[in-house]
């Protein structure tokens, strides 16, 4: 099991540095759980936020519900990141 003292000590408090998006399951309530936590992902922990894409007819399972969905965006993020 990670020490996880270790783990927020090493990773605590830093921005993802490199193209990043969020996916989820327009249907998943988990991504509502937390007021504002999408919006501060967004704008603070994320320096490349590319967008943020809530794929209809998917919840919290979004990569099975709807694998073709995830892969184009999947796909369309390596094709950004490989000319940054």
């Amino acid at each position: 099991m990670p020490n996880v003292l270790t783990t927020d000590t090493l990773f605590g408090g830093r921005r993802i540095e490199v193209p990043t998006i969020f996916i989820a399951g327009a249907s998943d309530w988990g991504i509502h759980q937390t007021p504002f936590a999408l919006l501060r992902m967004q704008e603070d922990a994320c320096a490349d936020f590319r967008g943020l894409h809530l794929i209809p007819g998917a919840g919290h399972w979004v990569q099975q519900e709807q694998p073709d969905a995830v892969a184009k965006l999947l796909i369309g993020l390596t094709a950004i990141a490989m000319d940054v």
